[in-house]
């Protein structure tokens, strides 16, 4: 039941009341870089009504006027606006249900669609060529076993990078993903080509750091450095596409081409809600499905 806004409550000390916010979003298990958003455009909302701004005088127009503000007086596209208005929602229908303010509509821009990059089979086929040990750096061959991880598992960038040597199963050849997007506990599959990509690089990587993974000070990577190092090892091999996330379509793109229904897919990618792999139903190169999997009902009827 939603608390009702007390007439009598006032929101003197805004600060305090995204504080409770904020804190709320920590003890239900957000990420800290999702707490880190919200906090940054409530700011920048609070910025754009002026100093002692109260909460209590956000209504549906203001936020309408602040759309129109980011649409008149930013760079910011469509998408980029939607994605501060949702955040903004977020904390606005928190203040809402707990008395702080009145509710507020928010009407989001139109947005074009876009089909999202993806590799193709050529790309992928020129990405997992195994580099010679005699003439490659040592980032090169870390990379190479980088891309064949996600292209054999579309495990996200984030799993990746916190993969411990205890979290591989090499008897039930699976990989414990204890860093995933909703908090829950993962496993992905390590086929027989992954299981040997692995066995090598553990041969050839100089560190004994507890992550499979790891940078020159023997720390784990981070995810700023797994996507330059991707975009540097694609652009040296004439790969135009450079997204590490876009491996993680191309697996689900297999995926669908091969048949496997949407919901094992959504297991297999870890999400909790199957609207989320309708989404890469969108990343789909539709003249390369269609050509692959229709069917001639002239031969059908004969």
């Amino acid at each position: 039941m939603k608390l009702k806004l007390n007439k009598n409550q006032t929101d003197g000390n805004t600060k305090e009341v995204i504080n409770q916010f904020l804190n709320d979003c920590r003890g239900r298990g957000l990420s800290k870089a999702t707490i880190d958003v919200y906090e940054v455009n409530i700011n920048y909302l609070l910025e754009y009504l002026g100093e002692g701004a109260e909460l209590k005088s956000i209504t549906t127009k203001t936020i309408q006027d602040y759309k129109n503000h980011l649409i008149n007086n930013t760079n910011r596209n469509n998408t980029s606006i939607n994605t501060i208005l949702r955040h903004i929602k977020v904390f606005l229908d928190w203040t809402e249900e707990n008395g702080y303010t009145e509710p507020v509509v928010i009407k989001y821009l139109k947005v074009q669609q876009k089909v999202k990059e993806i590799y193709s089979d050529d790309d992928i086929r020129i990405l997992l060529k195994k580099p010679k040990i005699t003439d490659c750096t040592y980032n090169e061959f870390r990379t190479w076993a980088i891309i064949n991880v996600l292209v054999s598992t579309g495990m996200r960038r984030s799993s990746l990078q916190n993969i411990k040597l205890d979290d591989i199963n090499w008897a039930d050849r699976v990989i414990l993903l204890r860093h995933t997007k909703n908090k829950q506990v993962h496993y992905a599959e390590i086929n027989n080509q992954l299981a040997k990509v692995l066995k090598e690089w553990l041969k050839y990587r100089q560190d004994d750091s507890d992550y499979l993974f790891t940078g020159q000070t023997g720390k784990k990577l981070s995810e700023i450095t797994i996507s330059s190092s991707v975009k540097t090892y694609n652009r040296s091999r004439g790969i135009e596409v450079t997204s590490v996330h876009a491996f993680r379509h191309y697996y689900a793109t297999k995926l669908i081409e091969s048949g496997t229904d949407i919901f094992t897919i959504s297991k297999l990618l870890g999400h909790t809600n199957i609207t989320v792999t309708q989404n890469y139903l969108k990343s789909l190169n539709m003249e390369h499905f269609i050509k692959n999997n229709s069917v001639n009902i002239f031969e059908l009827l004969e």
